[in-house]
Formats: C-alpha cells, sequence, structure tokens
C-alpha cells in the first residue's frame, strides 16, 4: 500500500459506513411499520437505495440488523443514565437512590424520545430467542444496580434491586405503548414517583 492509495481507502470507508447506516435507517422504518415478522430484505434494502449483497456485506440478515438496532437502543439508553448521574454527581447529589432515579429519568426519557423504536421492542415482535435477550437483560441489570449502591456505600436488598430493576424494564415497555407523549410522561413520572418511595437498605 502507497500514501497515495490512503484517500481512496477513506473514501471506500466512508461509503461502506453510511450504507451500513442507511440500511439501519431503513430497517428501523420497515420493522416499526410493518414488523419484524413481515419485515423483507428486499423492502429494506429497496428503502435503503442498496443492494441485497451490500446488506450481506454489513449483516448477517434481517435478524442481524434488528438485533443491531436494540443494542445501538440499549447503548443509548445506558449513556443517557450514566450522563444524568454524572451532572447529577457533579451538582452535588450523593445519595445513591437520588442518582438512581435521576439515571432511571434518563433512561425513560430514551423511550419517550424514540418511542416507536422502544415500542418495537417492547411489543416482542422479534427474532427467535429475542425474549431471551431482554431476560438477561433483567439480570444484567440488576446486578449492576448492586454494583452501583455497594460503591456508594450503600448495601441494596436484594428483592429491592429486583424490584427496582422490573418495574424499570416494565415502565419502559408501558411509556413506549402509551396512546400519546402526555400520557407516555404520566406513567414515567408515576413510576419515578413510586421508585422513590421503596427500602433498599439492607437488613
Amino acid at each position: 500500500m502507497t500514501i497515495n492509495q490512503l484517500p481512496q481507502l477513506a473514501k471506500a470507508s466512508d461509503r461502506g459506513a453510511a450504507t451500513r447506516s442507511g440500511l439501519l435507517a431503513a430497517a428501523r422504518e420497515v420493522f416499526t411499520h410493518v414488523g419484524y415478522a413481515q419485515a423483507g430484505v428486499t423492502d429494506i434494502v429497496a428503502l435503503a437505495g442498496a443492494s441485497v449483497g451490500s446488506l450481506y456485506h454489513h449483516f448477517t440478515g434481517k435478524a442481524d440488523l434488528y438485533l443491531t438496532l436494540f443494542e445501538e437502543f440499549q447503548n443509548e439508553q445506558a449513556e443517557r443514565t450514566r450522563s444524568a448521574a454524572r451532572a447529577a454527581r457533579e451538582a452535588g447529589v450523593t445519595d445513591p437512590m437520588e442518582l438512581f432515579l435521576v439515571g432511571a429519568r434518563g433512561y425513560l426519557e430514551v423511550c419517550m424520545e424514540q418511542r416507536e423504536l422502544s415500542a418495537m421492542f417492547a411489543r416482542g415482535d422479534g427474532p427467535p430467542g429475542f425474549e431471551l435477550v431482554g431476560r438477561q437483560r433483567l439480570v444484567d441489570w440488576v446486578s449492576r444496580n448492586t454494583d452501583f449502591f455497594a460503591r456508594s456505600g450503600e448495601a441494596l436488598n436484594e428483592a429491592a434491586a429486583i424490584v427496582m430493576t422490573g418495574a424499570l424494564l416494565l415502565a419502559s415497555a408501558e411509556v413506549s405503548l402509551a396512546e400519546d407523549a402526555e400520557r407516555a410522561r404520566q406513567l414515567a413520572d408515576g413510576v419515578i414517583e413510586m421508585l422513590s418511595r421503596l427500602e433498599i437498605r439492607q437488613g
């Protein structure tokens, strides 16, 4: 490879990234409007202005597109949760429950901002085995929440960890499936209020 070839490689890489992004955007549009089961690969590539070959170059198939969208959505929720908690900590909040609630609100905000996508995941219309992904998500999140409180010096009751995490996951589904944005906001506020009343300490 010569130095003169580097710009060409960069352009090819940019085109590849643009194609991948376009396929994901098209998959999101098709999945949210007709559902995963009814969506066809040909519908997705037509909307993306791409070829079937390019789809299989970037993804293994329709299920991979769905799971990638889910992973990106989860990553955005995680980042929003961390950012909200970090901002609260920098503002002087030290109580772990308050920090958890701030993060929880950030998590639900993503559901409200992307209700169509979040509702798609909540309906369970996904590839075979997707329900196991959701189950593992709950297990992992219970563990992370328990660790968060432990690092903050506040031992978390195991039952409380399960209730808090399960309630928030269920809330995310209900917020996503609410009939309108106002109802979604009411549900989110109500769940945060109920979580704030939980007794979380051990013993």
